[in-house]
């Protein structure tokens, strides 16, 4: 009995990201030491997405508590192919001793599947698996996971428009009522890229008696749903911190820049979880609960393509023209023709090919218990090759900021950038 040195997925081109609609290429390697027999060789492609939190619940007698569990899963497809042998097989084939590849391509659905994410209390993944059948001997399997992006192009009119706010609350202590501390704030549009940034302009009036300092931070909100109820799970990464602003004044932010990291796109289309992003500006009050102000923003996938520019030249005839009608002025005048206009051929509508990064959030282990029960295995597995996984998200090297501060600019204000050190278990 030969054995097994070598068992691993290897996708073409070392390609780890995919969109829907898109052919998942690969091969299956196997290297023996010695001959082999097998029944058979097999790989899956699945998609799924999980959820699964626990929440404490008391008796409300001398029995104390018990944990309740929250499930939810939604299977994207499942498919498999036989790269060797057959679904029953008595083990009568053999494979030589060496190396052997086995090719393998499967279609993504084209719709209905949503992008890879790794949450707190739940995931949606990915992945091949590849088993390899040996008589009166081991199960060996293996796993490779990849990205899936659904697309979101924030180039549609919808994300382009602008986000815009307004908050005010009064101070007051015992029978001491202070002037409004308000914000008004404003995006400079709603849908962005990861690695981009976000151009925040605001104003700030305290006509309070304390000092306060206003901070923009940019949100992650994940809700995983399950059982008739959810559950929410809220993460910060980057912060913005102003200047104070002191009793009796204001200060304004002209959009002011805040960096994106390389996280998930919006989730919008999975019936099991969802997650969403804002960016909170916010006065800091002493003494008091800051003042706050979400404006919702989309991450998408898609990076922002700016309009081209065009030059145009008015003709010599045109012009003699029209002067010539101006000082006729005693007859009515007919339409004037459109000028003739030489135009800059517009660029191509797409940049660079988009750039993928690994996600904030790190790397997981794809291997669960389920594995073990997918296919109804009794016999004893033994797993192979590198079992984490890190999503790759698409992510804007070139992102072009708008117009800095004129030196000049009596507003203009110093902000720093800071950006927050989180674990999956932030909240």
């Amino acid at each position: 009995m030969g054995k097994l040195k070598c068992f691993e997925i290897v996708l073409n081109d070392t390609k780890t990201v995919f969109h829907p609609g898109e052919k998942v290429c690969g091969r299956v390697v196997v290297e023996l030491k010695g001959d082999t027999r097998t029944r058979w060789l097999r790989i899956f492609m699945r998609g799924v997405a999980k959820v699964h939190w626990t929440e404490s619940r008391s008796t409300g007698n001398r029995l104390g508590s018990y944990t309740e569990h929250y499930n939810a899963e939604v299977e994207y497809f499942f498919k498999r192919q036989v790269l060797f042998g057959g679904e029953i097989s008595d083990g009568r084939d053999t494979l030589s001793e060496g190396r052997h590849e086995f090719n393998f391509s499967f279609d993504l659905p084209m719709g209905g599947i949503s992008t890879s994410f790794e949450g707190m209390h739940g995931s949606i993944r990915y992945w091949l698996k590849a088993e390899m059948g040996r008589p009166l001997s081991l199960t060996h399997k293996t796993k490779k996971a990849f990205t899936v992006i659904s697309n979101i192009d924030i180039n549609k009119p919808e994300y382009q428009m602008y986000v815009e706010s307004s908050v005010e609350k009064t101070l007051c202590c015992w029978l001491c009522t202070s002037g409004p501390i308000s914000i008004n704030a404003r995006t400079d549009r709603r849908g962005y890229c990861p690695g981009e940034s976000i151009a925040i302009s605001a104003e700030f009036d305290n006509h309070s008696n304390r000092t306060v300092i206003p901070y923009a931070t940019l949100y992650q909100t994940q809700t995983f749903y399950a059982s008739g109820k959810s559950r929410i799970r809220k993460t910060k990464f980057t912060v913005l911190t102003g200047l104070p602003v002191h009793p009796r004044s204001s200060a304004n932010w002209d959009s002011q820049l805040l960096k994106i990291p390389a996280v998930s796109p919006s989730i919008m289309n999975c019936c099991v979880m969802k997650v969403e992003y804002f960016v909170n500006v916010a006065l800091h009050i002493p003494g008091a609960y800051n003042l706050t102000l979400p404006l919702p923003i989309v991450i998408g996938t898609v990076p922002y393509r700016r309009a081209p520019t065009f030059h145009f030249t008015e003709s010599r005839f045109y012009r003699e023209t029209q002067a010539q009608f101006e000082r006729m002025s005693f007859l009515p005048l007919p339409p004037i023709p459109p000028p003739y206009r030489e135009s800059i051929t517009p660029p191509p509508p797409f940049e660079d090919p988009p750039t993928y990064v690994e996600s904030v959030s790190g790397s997981v282990n794809m291997w669960d218990d389920d594995d073990d029960e997918e296919e109804g295995e009794e016999d004893t597995v033994n797993t192979m090759g590198d079992l984490t996984y890190t999503p790759m998200y698409t992510y804007v090297y070139n992102y072009r900021p708008p117009p800095a501060y004129s030196e000049e600019d009596p507003h203009r204000i110093q902000l720093c950038e800071v950006p927050v050190r989180h674990s999956r278990g932030d909240s």
